[in-house]
C-alpha cells in the first residue's frame, strides 16, 4: 500500500473514532464518558504513570490511595501500555481528563486500524478490510465496556497477529521481534489480555505447526526468543502482582468467577438503553452484554464456509485462505467456550489452577474481546468472498451498505447527555481546591477524607479524592480499585467508629499511630448534615490530638498531632494454646475454635453485643500476662468488640482490672499491619494471674466473634 493510501486509512479510522465518540472530542478537556467510576480512576492512573515517568519512576507502585498499604497501583490496572503514548499529552497539558479522553478516542482508531491491517493481509481486499476494521472498532460490545479503557485497548491483538502471519510467510525475524513488541504493549495495557491473547496465539500456532511453512525447530526457537523477550519485560511487573497476591490473599473465589462468566445467550444481549432489534434482543447486565452485531455474525458465517466452495482447493492461495479461516474459526470457538468460565466440560476451571495468576482475574466473559477479534477477521473473509463475485460498482455499493449497517448495529455516538462535566467538581474555583493547596504545602503524612464509604458503596467523590491525591501528593486512606482495603471497609461501613461520636477520638488515635496526619471533612459529601456535624464535633472534642484546624466554606481540615512513642513491654513468649483452658458466656462448644490455630474458624456470641459477654482464660500456673491478641478475618470485621475490660484473677481469687476501654485504635493499627487477620493487640501491666477474664462491655447490633486468641507471658 502506498504511503498516501496508508495515510488515508489512518485518517478514515481516526474520523470513525471521533464520530463514534462524538461529542467527546470538542469537550475532551473537561468531560468524561461512562461516569465517575472506572473512567476517573483510569484518568488518575494515567496521570500518576506520567508523573512517575517524569521522576524516574521513583515510588511508581505506591499511587497515593488506600493508605497505608503499599504497591496500591497493583490494586487496579496500571495501564502502563496506554501511558507510554499519552504521557506526553499529560506533560504538555497538565490535564488528566484530556489525556484520558485522547486514549479513549484513540482506542477506537487503534482497533479499526489494527484489524484493517490484519484483514487486508489475510484476504487481500481493502474494501473488505475496511469493513472488518469497522466491525472490530464499532462492535456493540465496546459500548458495554465504555467504562473500561483497558478492555477497549484490544487493537494490539490484530497487530500482533498480523506480525506473526508475516513471519510465518516470509521467515524474517524482524516480524517476530515486532510481534514481541506488540504483545508487550498489549499486556502492559491490560493484564487480562496478557492471558487472553494466548487463545489467538495458541490457535494460530496449532494450525501453523500442523502444516508448517518453516522448519518446526526454527519456529520453536524463534518463538522461544520472543517469549523470553515478553517475559523479561513483564516479569518485574508480574512479580509485584504475585507478591501482593501472596501477601494479601488476592484471589477470586469460584463463585465470583462463575458469576462473571458468559452464557451463550449473553452473546445476544445488548447494553442498557441500546437498540434491541424491536425487543428481539434482551438487555444484559454487568459483563453480560456481549452482542457483536448480526451483520458481522452473518458475514463471519459466510467467511467460515468459504473453503468449502473453493475450486481447486490445492492451489497456494486456496491453501493459504483455508489455513487462515481455520485459525480464526478455531480461536473464535475456543474464546467463546473459555468465556463461559468454570463448569462441567469447560477447561477454564482447570486453567485457573494451573496457570499462575489467572485466579486473580474475575471476568472470564471479557474473552468476548477475542470472540469479536475472530468474528471480525472471519467477516472480512466473508465480505472479500462476496465482493470478489461482484462488479466494482456493485461491490462499492454493497460495502457502503454494509458499513452503514455495522455502524447502525454498533450504536456508537455518546450523546451530550452521556458525558459528565467535571468542571464543577474538579475546577479551580472551588474551596476544595484551596483546602488541597493547603494540604499540598503541608508536611508529609497520610490523609483521611470524609465522607468515606466502602468500595461497593460507590460514591463519585471517592475517585475525585484519588485524582486530587495525585495532584497534592499526600496518600489518602480512601480509594476505589479492583481490590479492597479492609481499613476503608471498616471506616466506611456500618460498623464505622465515625458513626459513633464516642469512638471518634479512639479512631483518631489509631489513625495517628499508622501515619495519618490530616483529616478533611467535605460538607457536600454527606447526605445528612447531622452526620457531618456529629463527626466534626467528635474530632473537635479530641482536642489533645489536634495540632491545627482550618475552616473554609464547605471544607474543614485538621492536622493531627504526632503520636506518642509506643512503650516497650520487654521480652515476651507466646503461651502454647494447649496450656490454656477456655470458657465463654455463649456458644461454649465453639470456644475451642478460638485457639485451634485456624484463622478461618471462629467463636462467636451468635447474638448482638449487649455488654455482658465474656471469655475466660485459665492458666496451668500463675502467669505474668504481658500481651493479649484477638484476631479476625474480613468476613468478621464488623464483629469487633465495642469495648473491652480485661481482669486478672490471682491465686487468692482477687480480681484486678488490667485494661478497660475501646479497642478501635488497636483495630486500626492491626488492619494496617495485617488486614487478613485484623489483630487487636493489648499490652498489659505486670500481674500475677491464674485466670484472665475478657469482658465485652459495649453495645452493638453486631455479634462479637474471635477467630484466634493468643496470649503472651513475660
Amino acid at each position: 500500500m502506498s504511503a498516501r493510501r496508508a495515510a488515508a486509512v489512518v485518517l478514515f479510522f481516526l474520523g470513525v473514532a471521533i464520530l463514534a465518540t462524538w461529542p467527546l472530542a470538542p469537550n475532551a478537556g473537561h468531560t468524561i464518558a461512562g461516569g465517575l467510576g472506572d473512567p476517573l480512576l483510569n484518568a488518575t492512573v494515567l496521570a500518576w504513570d506520567a508523573d512517575r515517568a517524569r521522576h524516574g519512576f521513583g515510588g511508581f507502585w505506591n499511587i497515593p490511595f488506600l493508605f497505608p498499604h503499599r504497591h496500591t497501583l497493583a490494586y487496579t490496572e496500571p495501564l502502563i501500555g496506554v501511558a507510554l503514548f499519552v504521557a506526553p499529552i499529560e506533560w504538555a497539558t497538565a490535564n488528566p481528563i484530556a489525556a484520558y479522553n485522547i486514549a479513549y478516542i484513540g482506542s477506537y482508531a487503534l482497533a479499526g486500524l489494527g484489524m484493517f491491517v490484519l484483514a487486508r493481509h489475510l484476504w487481500g481486499r481493502a474494501d473488505a478490510a475496511l469493513l472488518a476494521g469497522l466491525a472490530f472498532a464499532l462492535t456493540p460490545y465496546r459500548i458495554a465496556q465504555t467504562t473500561h479503557l483497558q478492555v477497549l485497548m484490544n487493537g494490539w491483538m490484530p497487530i500482533a497477529l498480523w506480525t506473526l502471519h508475516e513471519y510465518f510467510e516470509s521467515g524474517r525475524r524482524r516480524w517476530i521481534a515486532a510481534f514481541a513488541a506488540a504483545y508487550i504493549v498489549l499486556g502492559l495495557s491490560n493484564a487480562y489480555y496478557l492471558y487472553f491473547f494466548l487463545v489467538p496465539l495458541a490457535s494460530l500456532l496449532a494450525i501453523e505447526m500442523a502444516r508448517p511453512r518453516l522448519p518446526r525447530a526454527r519456529i520453536a526457537r524463534d518463538l522461544a526468543l520472543a517469549g523470553a523477550a515478553v517475559a523479561t519485560a513483564i516479569f518485574p511487573i508480574a512479580l509485584i502482582f504475585y507478591r501482593l497476591q501472596r501477601e494479601m490473599g488476592f484471589e477470586r473465589s469460584a463463585g465470583e468467577i462463575g458469576g462473571l462468566s458468559a452464557e451463550l445467550v449473553d452473546y445476544f444481549r445488548v447494553s442498557t438503553g441500546a437498540w434491541s432489534w424491536g425487543g428481539v434482543l434482551a438487555q444484559g447486565g454487568g459483563e453480560r452484554q456481549l452482542f457483536h452485531g448480526f451483520i458481522v455474525m452473518l458475514a463471519a458465517a459466510v467467511g467460515a464456509v468459504t473453503p468449502l466452495a473453493m475450486r481447486p482447493r490445492t492451489t497456494t492461495s486456496a491453501a493459504r485462505w483455508t489455513r487462515s479461516i481455520a485459525t480464526y474459526l478455531l480461536m473464535t470457538v475456543l474464546a467463546l467456550w473459555l468465556s463461559m468460565g468454570p463448569g462441567p466440560w469447560r477447561p477454564y476451571g482447570l486453567l485457573v489452577h494451573v496457570v499462575p495468576g489467572l485466579n486473580g482475574l474475575r471476568v472470564p466473559a471479557r474473552l468476548a474481546s477475542v470472540v469479536v477479534l475472530g468474528l471480525a477477521a472471519l467477516a472480512g473473509a466473508g465480505f472479500a468472498w462476496v465482493f470478489a463475485r461482484m462488479n466494482p460498482r456493485a461491490a462499492a455499493a454493497a460495502a457502503i451498505a454494509a458499513a452503514a449497517a455495522i455502524a447502525l448495529e454498533g450504536q456508537h455516538g455518546i450523546g451530550a447527555g452521556a458525558l459528565t462535566d467535571l468542571r464543577a467538581l474538579t475546577g479551580n474555583n472551588t474551596w476544595d481546591r484551596v483546602a488541597y493547596e493547603w494540604l499540598r504545602a503541608s508536611p508529609p503524612g497520610g490523609t483521611l477524607e470524609l465522607n468515606i464509604t466502602q468500595t461497593d458503596d460507590f460514591q463519585p467523590f471517592t475517585p475525585i479524592y484519588q485524582l486530587r491525591a495525585v495532584q497534592h501528593g499526600h496518600p489518602i486512606v480512601n480509594g476505589y480499585a479492583g481490590w479492597k482495603s479492609q481499613l476503608q471497609e471498616l471506616l466506611g461501613g456500618p460498623a464505622s467508629p465515625f458513626g459513633d461520636e464516642d469512638r471518634i477520638a479512639d479512631a483518631l488515635r489509631g489513625l495517628r499511630a499508622i501515619g495519618v496526619r490530616y483529616v478533611l471533612v467535605h460538607d457536600a459529601t454527606f447526605a445528612k448534615p447531622a452526620d457531618r456535624d456529629r463527626i466534626v464535633a467528635g474530632i473537635r472534642d479530641a482536642a489533645d490530638q489536634i495540632a491545627e484546624e482550618r475552616r473554609w466554606p464547605g471544607v474543614t481540615a485538621w492536622r493531627l498531632a504526632e503520636p506518642a512513642p509506643a512503650a516497650s513491654i520487654g521480652v515476651v513468649r507466646a503461651i502454647d494454646p494447649r496450656e490454656l483452658t477456655l470458657h465463654a458466656s455463649a456458644q461454649e462448644e465453639r470456644i475451642a475454635l478460638a485457639g485451634d490455630g485456624d484463622i478461618e474458624t471462629r467463636w462467636l456470641t451468635g447474638k448482638p453485643q449487649s455488654g455482658d459477654e465474656w471469655i475466660d482464660v485459665q492458666f496451668a500456673r500463675a502467669t505474668n500476662v504481658a500481651r493479649l491478641r484477638l484476631e479476625s478475618t474480613p468476613r468478621s470485621l464488623i464483629d469487633y468488640p465495642r469495648r473491652l475490660a480485661i481482669d486478672a484473677i490471682d491465686r487468692s481469687g482477687a480480681s484486678r482490672t488490667l485494661f478497660d476501654g475501646s479497642i478501635v485504635d488497636r483495630l486500626i493499627e492491626g488492619l494496617a499491619a495485617d488486614e487478613r487477620r485484623a489483630p487487636i493487640t493489648i499490652d498489659l501491666p505486670p500481674n500475677e494471674t491464674t485466670r484472665l477474664r475478657i469482658r465485652q462491655t459495649g453495645r452493638s447490633d453486631k455479634w462479637w466473634s474471635v477467630h484466634e486468641l493468643t496470649v503472651w507471658a513475660r
